[in-house]
């Protein structure tokens, strides 16, 4: 009992002295509070990676533990000079943000980085990659391209190879023959190169660009060359040179690339067209007929025969032999022919070969700067139907037909363009023909240029030994003109339902000399009709070569026209070959499928007024200077963010811009004097890169006194061009095109299906026009009415 007294006894105690130590004097040590969470941003909401061109990506980013949700910061770098755009520079955390990849690409894709930094500490960032991608894969394997114009002295030009794509925007091998004027000797030279490399790009509306690259500094001092596209399928493309980018080869030229689907050693007959200069004789020239591969690499005599017209003389129904190679792998041939009736006899040709009946042609023999001539064209293999062509039934139908060519009636050759239509009766007989001819100087019509536009009948000839050679006559010509005119063309028979190729033999009274060569399409639609969407290219001879592509859209039932160019000269002193805008309209075409009355270009005053953009209640635009100025008519629209974008201007046109050219507010002053400079009537600023319209910009505006309108964030500019575009336009009746300045010809190719959401606008084979255009419409309208 006494152990468990003392037990007891003891509790007590250390009860009292855990007490009394804590009612000491002695200092307590608390715990310190934790720390502030650390400032993060991550993003919630991820872009979309890669993107192909034609599309946009949201993104939202979040930033933790900002007490006085100061937001997000935004940047967007690449490696060009255009890496699209954001739709805001600053947002609040959790937001979301748009990106909007550029028009164009350097080549297929790019890698554009974005970065989000919390607005209260930038340490605090993450950033993200986009892949923009174009359509590159689109195109895939050995094209063959040719193209022929001049150089900026007027020296002929043409230029021929094939290069081999990789689908992924790269030029990888290939070949080419260019037939060019060197400064370095002063003298025309015919030259063969390897193609090193290059690259490619297709946008979303099927318009892009090539770039080549060569080891030959003699072509333009840096061996680059580069061409606008306008794709028409995987397989078929229409194309023209010009210098964008690093390119200075001084030339402008148009002409077509097309995907080689086989190489197949040439044999039988071939239909062959081509045109250029004649060196040995320093005249223009212009040669075509059938050469029959009648035994392996050989061209014996039989079955072929050769036509010229050199400067404007005939040289007709001549005997022809020659050779041609194997291909390479590359499908190389080299055609070496001889016509002893011709002023000059032997020539040479590289071929590029197409397919089974498809070779383009350049010539070749001027490797020294004393060859024979710079020609170019085009050879169709008549394959089964060679020698089958015996009487008039081998040539019936409805054709037609395109001449491009030289008006000889003047020292210096000057543009000749010719189309038209006819129906042959298989019995010798020409009818229902209708034609519009202009030469660019000839004076005998009593003005600086004849135009010929008549309704026509005549007679043709089959050659009846079989080669396909066909002489036609195109006379009585209503209304008749003065001085008369009869038409001598040579048709060349190609069978298996291709076009037959044809050669301008001129005029049998000598009032109007010319010569050329062109193509005859078989007209087999069973409506006529022009609507949708088409690719084209043109060419123009109007105190310089002006060349280039283009996409259009028709609209069938208000007769409107839109569309975008890419070309050598637009206005005098413009110097920016790519993405020229126009609009036009047009009357639908006649019942033989004659082409339609037609105007392109900023020239035809659009009635829409800046009032109508003002009340428009889909636009919401908000006129913020300018009340008193809305009844000023609006000739165009043009999109810039250029800082001086005067030499894109012609005059009358509503400007939008994103702003992205502002970089301090004295920007705003230089913007708007240049646009009052260049005659702009009005400007519309989105809000989207600022947030809202600078008072800055307002005030340049009030000083210059032009209208300025504020776009919503959530309007887009194709909504304010469509606007202007639905305006109806003056219905003016005269037959072709005016695109700016007067085009001679332009050669629409087959109608562009509708688009689809991530590749290029295809087109299907379906619909071809060939339209010659008054090289002065005042003139042609006063004659022609």
């Amino acid at each position: 009992m006494a152990t468990k007294r003392w037990i007891l006894s003891l509790l007590p105690v250390a009860m009292i002295a855990g007490l009394a130590a804590c009612g000491s004097g002695a200092p307590v040590q608390n715990q310190p509070p934790p720390p502030p969470a650390k400032l993060s941003i991550d993003f919630s909401t991820a872009p979309t990676s890669p993107l192909p061109l034609n599309q946009t990506t949201t993104m939202v980013a979040e930033v933790k533990n900002d007490s006085k949700n100061y937001g997000i910061d935004w940047s967007l770098t690449c490696a060009s000079s255009n890496c699209g755009t954001l739709s805001a520079k600053h947002t609040d955390s959790g937001a979301s943000i748009t990106y909007t990849p550029p028009v164009s690409l350097p080549a297929n894709s790019e890698t554009v980085s974005i970065v989000a930094f919390a607005t209260a500490d930038h340490t605090a960032n993450v950033p993200v990659s986009i892949d923009v991608t174009a359509f590159g894969s689109t195109l895939n394997g050995a094209y063959v391209f040719q193209a022929q114009g001049s150089d900026f002295s007027f020296n002929p030009y043409q230029i021929a190879g094939v290069i081999v794509l990789d689908g992924n925007g790269g030029i990888t091998s290939g070949k080419q023959s260019v037939n060019f004027f060197d400064n370095n000797v002063g003298a025309l030279l015919s030259r063969s190169d390897d193609i090193t490399g290059g690259s490619y790009f297709v946008g979303p509306v099927g318009r892009g660009t090539i770039t080549i690259n060569t080891n030959d500094t003699d072509i333009g001092g840096n061996g680059v060359e580069t061409f606008s596209l306008v794709f028409i399928s995987n397989s078929a493309l229409q194309i023209a040179q010009m210098d964008f980018g690093d390119a200075q080869a001084g030339v402008s030229a148009t002409g077509t690339m097309d995907l080689q689907t086989r190489i197949a050693i040439p044999s039988g007959g071939y239909a062959f067209v081509a045109s250029g200069f004649d060196i040995a004789n320093q005249l223009a020239t212009a040669m075509g007929g059938v050469f029959n591969i009648d035994s392996p690499n050989t061209i014996s005599g039989i079955g072929s025969v050769a036509d010229q017209n050199l400067g404007g003389t005939l040289t007709v129904k001549q005997p022809l032999s020659g050779t041609i190679s194997d291909p390479d792998p590359l499908g190389i041939v080299t055609l070496n022919l001889t016509v002893p009736g011709f002023p000059t006899t032997d020539f040479q040709f590289t071929g590029y070969i197409l397919d089974d009946t498809h070779i383009r042609l350049i010539e070749s023999d001027n490797i020294d700067g004393a060859g024979v001539g710079a020609t170019a064209g085009l050879a169709v293999g008549q394959a089964y139907a060679t020698g089958t062509f015996i009487d008039d039934t081998s040539f019936s139908g409805t054709f037609v037909f395109g001449v491009l060519g030289v008006d000889m009636s003047i020292g210096t050759p000057s543009t000749l363009t010719t189309a038209g239509l006819f129906t042959v009766d298989g019995a010798g007989g020409v009818a229902n023909g209708f034609t519009d001819t202009f030469l660019q100087s000839n004076a005998n019509q009593g003005t600086s240029g004849a135009q010929i536009r008549a309704s026509f009948s005549g007679t043709y000839s089959v050659d009846k030994k079989g080669t396909g050679r066909v002489l036609t006559t195109f006379n009585h010509f209503l209304p008749r003109p003065t001085p008369p005119y009869q038409a001598r063309f040579f048709f060349y028979l190609t069978g298996n339902r291709n076009p037959p190729l044809v050669l301008d033999g001129g005029d049998i009274f000598g009032n109007y000399p010319s010569l050329g060569a062109g193509i005859a399409y078989p007209q087999v639609a069973s409506s006529l009709t022009f609507g949708g969407n088409y690719g084209f290219s043109f060419t123009q001879q109007n105190g310089g070569e002006n060349d280039g592509t283009a996409v259009m859209t028709a609209e069938p039932t208000a007769g409107l026209l839109s569309g975008s160019a890419d070309s050598t000269q637009i206005t005098a002193g413009d110097t920016n070959p790519l993405d020229h805008g126009f609009i036009g309209n047009f009357i639908p075409p006649s019942s033989d499928g004659r082409f339609i009355t037609a105007e392109m270009a900023r020239a035809g005053r659009l009635t829409v007024l800046l009032r109508g953009l003002a009340e428009a209640p889909d636009l919401r635009l908000r006129v913020l200077v300018g009340e008193d100025a809305l009844d000023r008519p609006v000739d165009g629209v043009f999109t810039t963010d250029l800082l001086d974008p005067r030499r894109y201007l012609t005059g009358g046109e509503i400007v939008l811009t994103g702003l992205m050219w502002r970089r301090a507010p004295a920007d705003s002053e230089s913007f708007v004097a240049a646009l009052t400079a260049a005659g702009a009537v009005a400007l519309a600023a989105g809000d989207a890169a600022l947030g809202s319209v600078p008072h800055d910009l307002v005030v340049a505006c009030q000083r210059h006194r032009l209208p300025l309108f504020e776009v919503p964030v959530d309007v887009s500019f194709a909504a304010i061009t469509e606007q202007v575009l639905a305006a109806p336009l003056p219905r003016l009746v005269r037959e072709g095109f005016r695109c700016l300045r007067p085009l001679h010809m332009l050669e629409i190719i087959d109608w562009v299906a509708p688009r689809e959401p991530a590749i290029p606008c295809p087109v299907r084979r379906a619909h071809r026009a060939i339209i010659v255009v008054p090289e002065d419409p005042r003139a042609f309208r006063e004659r022609w009415g």
